[in-house]
């Protein structure tokens, strides 16, 4: 089978970064890609005359594909692993995402962060309302207490 341009120096770059093993796994991931970019007209000559535009088309387009989030984001990122080993900007990859994916969430109870993926529903917004106001309500008593105990 005959690779493209685009192919060829995909698959030595990850040959580079990671062997037979890395170009095996994600070279799939990376001609899906290049069928994206073929459906929206020419190839470029190099991956680095890939417009940012492009990259960015790709996230919202594996946004709106019907596949679950974790398989959107590892194909976002072999794409991206591709483009930052051939010499693209770091800089300019880290400011593609796939909208669903708002920010890092702080996840309070493990002191670690979580992506979150969805907006929450409204009940377990009221729930979180009705907490910490019960919360804060408890501290106010407790100090209250703690007053009228000192004088």
């Amino acid at each position: 089978m005959l690779e493209s341009a685009l192919t060829e120096e995909a698959r030595l770059a990850l040959e580079r970064y990671g062997g037979d093993n890395a170009s095996k796994t994600l070279l799939p991931l990376w001609r899906l890609f290049e069928g994206f970019l073929q459906a929206r007209g020419a190839l470029p000559a190099a991956i680095l005359n890939i417009p940012e535009e492009s990259l960015r088309a790709y996230a919202n387009y594996l946004d709106y594909e019907d596949c679950h989030i974790d398989d959107a984001l590892v194909a976002l990122s072999a794409v991206l692993l591709v483009c930052l080993h051939v010499g693209y900007s770091g800089k300019s990859l880290r400011t593609i995402v796939i909208p669903r994916i708002r920010r890092p969430v702080e996840n309070r109870q493990w002191d670690a962060f979580r992506l979150r993926t969805y907006q929450p529903l409204e009940s377990s917004q009221l729930a979180r309302s009705r907490r910490r106001r019960a919360k804060r309500e408890a501290q106010v008593a407790d100090r209250k207490h703690v007053n009228d105990a000192v004088s």
